[in-house]
């Protein structure tokens, strides 16, 4: 999973394969707590030397 809050870049999350995984992450920056705007996207790490898959990013705003 690959997340990223209004003003900051992408921050990864990994999992393993073939498996259900739940995320429960929560980042500790007093500035990334006050944002309003979130996209959160799946990716497939394909490894080095080919690029990752993504989905769709969604958007989420409170």
């Amino acid at each position: 999973m690959q997340v990223r809050v209004e003003g900051y870049d992408w921050s990864r999350f990994n999992g393993k394969q073939k498996k259900t995984v739940w995320l429960d992450k929560l980042s500790y920056d007093g500035a990334a707590l006050h944002t309003d705007d979130a996209w959160i996207r799946a990716c497939r790490d394909r490894g080095s030397l080919r690029p990752d898959n993504c989905s769709v990013t969604k958007a989420y705003h409170r």
